[in-house]
């Protein structure tokens, strides 16, 4: 009777486990490799840190409550998320009454390399605000140098429709 040895278990398994793993590098690297944009929009102001060079971002209403600032700001924020490089080309959106818009920021386009994320502040239009603040806007997205539009998730909504109505509802004054 042929009996196997503990040498020869142990090359099977090994052997098993390199093919697993060959079979998981050609999934991930040809099939389930994607390129992926997140990107947030966000209105607050920007100030300088204590004896810094340095300034932050602060959300409208993150805040003490009572936080008065009079020179909103809004931050874009784009992410990518995937492993491949990708090009961000610009900004716009859609208001409920179908017409299209775009916005100028600063820095676009941009070439983003994997896990980049690029950040642009500029002052707040306060009409913009009000659309958002009164659910007049449908979408935003991304746009990449494909062409393809990369919308602004649920989480990205709320963010932006919670700092949009502290201002429009003048809470920051």
């Amino acid at each position: 009777m042929n009996q196997l040895s503990y040498a020869d278990i142990i090359s099977s398994l090994a052997l098993l486990a390199a093919i697993g793993a060959l079979a998981w590098n050609i999934i991930r690297d040809f099939i389930a490799d994607k390129i992926a944009i997140e990107f947030c929009i966000a209105f607050g102001e920007v100030g300088n840190i204590k004896d810094s060079p340095t300034s932050l971002f602060v959300d409208a209403g993150s805040l003490l409550p009572n936080h008065k600032f009079d020179n909103p700001g809004m931050l874009v924020q784009i992410i990518n998320t995937g492993r491949k490089p990708i090009g961000a080309f610009g900004l716009g959106g859609e208001y409920k009454i179908r017409e299209h818009f775009s916005m100028a920021v600063a820095g676009l386009p941009k070439m983003l390399q994997p896990y980049e994320v690029f950040s642009s502040t500029s002052s707040a239009k306060q009409d913009f605000i009000e659309k958002i603040h009164k659910d007049e806007v449908k979408n935003l997205w991304v746009v990449d140098t494909v062409h393809k539009k990369w919308f602004l998730s649920v989480k990205g909504w709320k963010r932006l429709k919670s700092t949009a109505d502290y201002i429009a509802l003048n809470k920051h004054l």
